[in-house]
């Protein structure tokens, strides 16, 4: 089993085949989302593939900014969570450095466990929330 899930959700909600099958883009945003394991922070080489491959498509699309928003599901503290989904958004940052984007045109946050894809009642270790969501503009 890989180190990260090897999922990779691409939201392209305005995005639309052309008669000849090729992706076209909109002129919207759109978003891609890496999952990590439990307790961890970083990508893996499965994670830095999926990566590099979401940031090249987006550069030749003319996405040239990104955001990338950390995630954690709500085992373990509010504040440990915050500085969990900081490392997480930073790991992919770096990534996107790696394959062509300016430092200054990628912007980090955390959103600790305070946006989960899945909500639970308890501190369950739901791997969901877990995660780091890129968003690509232009």
């Amino acid at each position: 089993m890989l180190s990260i899930l090897a999922t990779l959700a691409l939201t392209l909600s305005h995005a639309a085949q052309s008669p000849e099958g090729a992706l076209v883009f909109s002129a919207e945003d759109f978003e891609t989302t890496v999952y990590f394991d439990y307790g961890r922070n970083d990508l893996g080489s499965a994670g830095i593939l999926l990566v590099q491959q979401q940031a090249e498509r987006a550069l030749a699309a003319g996405f040239a900014k990104a955001k990338v928003i950390g995630h954690t599901d709500r085992a373990g503290s509010a504040e440990q969570n915050l500085k969990d989904g900081m490392e997480r958004a930073e790991a992919v940052a770096a990534v996107l450095v790696s394959q062509g984007y300016a430092e200054d045109d990628v912007e980090v946050e955390s959103a600790g466990e305070s946006q989960p894809a899945r909500r639970h009642a308890d501190e369950r270790r739901e791997p969901l929330n877990r995660r780091a969501v890129i968003i690509f503009s232009e």
